[in-house]
């Protein structure tokens, strides 16, 4: 056992304790932390910390944020969140961090009066259809980061305070046109039909797929290829407009998780503070009827969610 989970672990039940308690009226900083970039510093700060990355004597630190690694297959640069060198051993780290903030009602007043209350500006994300994939395709390149040496650990790191993320997901019913590969070559659907959005769930203890691989999304939006509503014509051409300039990606690779050590999704924390009590973690709930913890009082229907974690890790097989 390495260690390097247990202490990412331990990093993010520290951040998600600060981000789940109120912003008290007689602190000057807030204890929050509100987007991805201020999770990566301190993550990293952390870890430095906590894993004594700073060679005083040789005065060299031994971590580094966004580092460029060269794609040859796609013939891009690819980015590791956090990149970090302990014990002999190449350990990359990618972040996600997707919030859910106040409710926005059609009255301007109202809803800033709701900030003013609760002093809390988490950004409404949304796009949760999108964010499943992502989360999954991380895996994939910190999978292929592996695979190519590049590093010898990996780890996944999701926080949000989003339930869209660990409620079971549905198959949904609504059709529309979508990415179909034909003998090789990806093109809009003849006709509208349902995609296979579904097949990317986070809920609670949802397995690996066996065979370690997932087939590709088949949806537009994550190829932000725009013309749903104006008809198929539109959709060829924009397709090919991606394609041409070199940006159509998602739709057309599928997702390997070979190296993945982790046989499941866990939401972390077990525990939550609630009120002034430890309640068990809705995000952990195999129900869809889960309970909701919010930032202030049950009763009060404008707070906002707690936050929970899923950690993933993936190593070289030997």
């Amino acid at each position: 056992m390495n260690g390097i989970k247990e202490v990412l672990t331990e990093i993010c039940e520290e951040i998600i304790e600060l981000n789940n308690k109120p912003f008290e009226d007689d602190q000057v900083i807030s204890n929050h932390i509100f987007d991805e970039k201020g999770v990566q510093i301190k993550m990293g700060w952390s870890l430095i910390k906590k894993l004594g990355l700073d060679d005083q004597k040789r005065k060299v630190l031994n971590l580094q944020f966004e580092k460029k690694i060269i794609n040859k297959e796609l013939a891009k640069n690819d980015y590791l969140d956090i990149f970090l060198f302990h014990k002999g051993k190449k350990i990359g780290i990618e972040l996600k961090f997707k919030t859910k903030g106040i409710h926005i009602t059609k009255k301007p007043k109202a809803t800033q009066e709701r900030k003013e209350k609760f002093k809390y500006h988490f950004s409404n994300q949304g796009a949760e259809t999108n964010g499943h994939h992502s989360f999954f395709w991380d895996l994939h390149r910190l999978n292929k980061f592996i695979g190519n040496e590049e590093i010898d650990l990996g780890y996944q790191i999701f926080i949000t305070n989003d339930s869209s993320y660990w409620k079971k997901k549905k198959k949904g019913n609504a059709k529309g046109y979508i990415i179909v590969n034909q003998n090789g070559k990806a093109e809009i659907s003849g006709t509208e039909t349902k995609n296979n959005s579904h097949i990317f769930e986070m809920s609670h203890e949802t397995p690996f797929p066996s065979d370690k691989k997932m087939d590709a999304p088949n949806w537009l939006s994550v190829d932000s290829i725009k013309g749903q509503k104006v008809g198929r014509n539109k959709l060829v051409k924009n397709l090919e407009k991606k394609k041409k300039e070199q940006k159509f990606l998602y739709c057309q690779n599928p997702i390997d998780l070979e190296h993945i050590v982790d046989d499941k999704i866990e939401w972390l924390p077990q525990k939550i503070e609630h009120l002034g009590k430890e309640q068990d973690n809705p995000a952990r709930s195999k129900t869809e009827k889960s309970k909701t913890f919010n930032l202030v009082a049950d009763d009060d229907q404008q707070a906002i969610t707690k936050f929970a974690f899923v950690i993933v890790e993936l190593e070289k097989k030997s």
